[in-house]
């Protein structure tokens, strides 16, 4: 225990008044005259035993509650860690939660706005020599230098509402590290933030990163209790889409409601045009799924806003997507010496349809793999041996999302297929078998997505294809599943997933002498499906606050062209050059969305030319806050408390105070636990126990003389 004041100790010598006023306070006694005493005084003995220690009693209250009023003055209290350290200048980092959370109300208005009111008065309470460190959510890099008091000042009332969301263990690492370039005593780390569950948890990473000379303090307020429905995700039925098809967008809306609600509205905008509007119910505990629909009128990159309203949060009711819309699909036919003109004209039969395919043929002896690039649906038809060159550029397009139609030709084929189905995490191939009659397949299994759509029921008895020479395989890879099989379960037709792309394989050819295939109803849906889901373009969207890369398959970095992002209806005065580099497959640009607004991007292709500049756009994008930030879930700040001190961080700490008693709070952790309000209270007890002491001495009755 130490003392503000140590020198009003002295007066507690006064304490030798009370003895001695005690010791000479001698009463006058009356004498009252009694026929008998004999008998008085077995009881007067007694009586003044009595007295004596109630008045021994009543003189230590008396110096008991002066000691703890002359204690109270010169201020004791009980010394912190940190009042333990040397004492000089101090650096202090601190982190302002700027996360969309941070916008709802609290107990003092927006937290925000309560945050930097609270580190304002915080650093108004610090020596002017003291330096200070100031980081919001978005770790700009003009925030990684020391300031002082009026600079510190400056920038937290600068501070504004952002986007971005960063783990709890990445913000004090970022302290932490910031933190151990100074070699003082005294460092101190405030994060003022809402304690969110989503984004603070003590548990992953390298290790807990804990610095014994760094305190550190949590600063956090009561949200007040809001009820959040908001846009969760949402998918195309198909991973391609196609100018005039009927297309689905599925929606997921998450919520907290604690009772049903009806008819909520959903909308989508497509380019800046309301295209399907909708409405859903939400039921308490279980997420809402919902589809629209609607049509494309035209090709191209287009950006969409699915979008609800929600009061009064409302940062996540609008999810912005970006994706690409295809005029028809793009047919290769890589053919070699094996292929029979029975075969091509089959193919061309299938792909015939000029309003949804666009065919190209290539010979795989003379090769273009430039030609490789614009394919959605590459077919591999009447050859041998693939050469090495063949099968690697193939299975770099079906890792970045294309598809590939495996067609071998009869009787044995060279070590190049092995290479190219293993590549693709298939299985190998067996023999070649001949039957003398057509055997016919067993079973067509038309639970596969690919064949979604095809069937308005499922069917029960189907007139299935019949084989007479087939490539054996006693099994499928591991994510190759059967469309059609024979009687005994093994695979003929199949398909299976590779990286973002995805392959089929027949085990037979489309010459009418080894399979009727290619005359059977069956093919023409199949093939129909296989090109209407050849590339997985996906949908285009980011987390804002998040850097992150792009690889643009297929494009050739231009020496006179820029790549730049500009928001979706903007002009191009807003446009952000981006870096770009050239990689194998096309160009892979970096988007700087450590500061980006969520809503919908466009990204463009600048070319500069002798007229000015002109534009293309290569990609639409949409931008989104992260979908963490939309569960709202605090930590209670006792249990946050307690997690810290689990994971290591002894010198911690969690306020919860008003802007008003924040400083006040913190004065009491640097100097200690002060003690003159408990010796106060030590003195009223005192004094009380006095009072009642006298009063049941004045209550007893005097001893009568009894006479005989």
């Amino acid at each position: 225990m130490q003392f503000v004041h140590p020198e009003v100790l002295w007066a507690l010598s006064a304490l030798t008044i009370p003895v001695l006023v005690h010791l000479f306070s001698f009463r006058r006694h009356r004498k009252v005259a009694f026929s008998q005493t004999a008998f008085l005084k077995e009881v007067r003995m007694e009586s003044r035993s009595r007295n004596r220690i109630r008045h021994w009693l009543i003189l230590l209250m008396r110096l008991a509650a002066l000691a703890c009023i002359i204690l109270a003055f010169a201020e004791p209290f009980w010394p912190s860690e940190s009042n333990e350290e040397q004492g000089g200048r101090k650096v202090v980092s601190i982190y302002l939660d700027t996360s969309p959370s941070m916008e709802l109300e609290g107990r003092n208005g927006p937290m925000l706005e309560a945050s930097k009111n609270g580190a304002l008065a915080l650093v108004e309470s610090h020596a002017p020599t003291d330096r200070f460190h100031v980081v919001t959510s978005e770790f700009l890099p003009g925030d990684r230098r020391w300031l002082n008091k009026d600079e510190a000042l400056e920038r937290i009332a600068s501070v504004a509402p952002g986007y971005a969301a960063p783990a709890i263990l990445d913000v004090l690492h970022h302290q932490q590290e910031f933190l151990s370039t100074e070699d003082v005593e005294q460092r101190h780390a405030y994060l003022f933030s809402d304690l969110q569950q989503s984004s603070h948890s003590l548990s992953g990473g390298s290790g807990p990163m804990v610095d014994s000379s760094m305190v550190v303090r949590f600063v956090t307020q009561d949200a007040q209790p809001k009820v959040n429905v908001r846009i969760d995700s949402a998918w195309f039925d198909t991973p391609m889409r196609l100018v005039g098809r009927s297309e689905v967008l599925h929606v997921r809306i998450a919520h907290d409601a604690e009772r049903p609600v009806d008819d909520l509205p959903l909308s989508l905008s497509i380019n800046g045009r309301k295209t399907a509007i909708g409405s859903f119910r939400i039921v308490p505990g279980l997420p809402t799924d919902t589809v629209l629909r609607f049509r494309h009128e035209r090709s191209g990159p287009m950006h969409a806003v699915v979008s609800t309203t929600d009061a009064p949060v409302t940062f996540d009711d609008a999810l912005h997507l970006g994706y690409e819309v295809a005029k028809n699909v793009n047919v290769l036919l890589i053919q070699g010496r094996a292929a029979g003109p029975a075969e091509q004209v089959a193919l061309g039969r299938l792909f015939g349809d000029a309003a949804l395919h666009e065919v190209s043929t290539m010979s795989a002896a003379a090769m273009d793999y430039a030609g490789l690039e614009s394919a959605d649906l590459i077919v591999l038809q009447g050859i041998q041996d693939p050469s090495s060159g063949l099968v690697s550029a193939l299975l770099r397009n079906v890792d970045a999302g294309k598809s590939l139609l495996l067609l071998p030709p009869p009787e044995a084929l060279g070590s190049g297929w092995e290479e190219l189905l293993i590549g693709l995490g298939a299985h190998g191939i067996g023999p070649w078998m001949e039957a003398d009659d057509p055997v016919r397949l067993g079973e067509l299994h038309h639970e596969h997505p690919l064949f979604g759509g095809v069937f308005s029921r499922a069917p029960r008895r189907v007139d299935l294809p019949t084989i007479k020479g087939w490539h054996t395989r006693s099994r499928s890879g591991s994510l190759e599943r059967p469309l059609l099989s024979f009687s005994d379960g093994r695979p003929f037709l199949t398909t299976g997933l590779s990286g973002l792309g995805r392959y089929y394989f027949s085990a037979s050819p489309l010459d009418p002498k080894w399979s009727n295939l290619a005359q059977h109803a069956l093919l023409v849906p199949i093939a129909l499906r296989m090109a209407e889901t050849s590339r997985a373009t996906g949908l285009h969207q980011f987390t804002a606050g998040e850097e992150t890369a792009v690889l643009l398959q297929g494009i050739e970095r231009s020496a006179l062209a820029e790549l730049a992002l500009r928001p979706a209806g903007a002009g191009p005065e807003s446009r952000t050059l981006l870096e770009s580099s050239a990689v194998p497959g096309g160009v892979e640009v970096f988007l700087p969305l450590r500061e980006a607004a969520p809503g919908t991007y466009l990204l463009e292709s600048i070319e500069s030319g002798n007229e000015g500049d002109s534009s293309s756009v290569i990609m639409a994008l949409g931008i989104n806050p992260s979908r963490l930030e939309s569960a709202l879930e605090t930590w209670d700040p006792q249990d946050w408390k307690q997690a810290l001190l689990t994971q290591g961080w002894l010198r911690s700490d969690v306020l919860s105070a008003d802007v008003e008693d924040l400083v006040d709070e913190v004065e009491v952790l640097e100097a200690g636990q002060p003690l003159w309000l408990s010796l106060i209270a030590l003195a009223l007890l005192f004094l009380l126990i006095e009072m009642m002491l006298l009063k049941r001495k004045s209550a007893l009755p005097a001893a009568e003389p009894s006479t005989s």
